[in-house]
């Protein structure tokens, strides 16, 4: 049986608070705005929010990368 509009939304809800989610609120000036929006048609999401989160992911793992090399290259002399 289909589940009913209240039943969907609680189990929303019930995975939100598992996940920990919490609402973040930017201020972005129309341009900035309007860009996301581009942005995130252009990249093929249809969710602003997943293509803002997918950046932010994206650079946490260039972070790590950066931060691996440089530690390589601490452990050979190398610049």
């Amino acid at each position: 049986m289909a589940k009913t509009d209240a039943e969907r939304k609680q189990a929303q809800r019930e995975r939100n608070k598992h996940l920990r989610m919490q609402r973040m609120e930017l201020n972005l000036a129309w341009g900035e705005r309007e860009l996301i929006a581009s942005n995130a048609e252009a990249r093929g999401f249809t969710d602003q929010t997943e293509y803002l989160v997918r950046l932010v992911l994206d650079d946490a793992d260039r972070i790590e990368r950066d931060r691996s090399r440089n530690q390589e290259n601490d452990r050979r002399g190398a610049p």
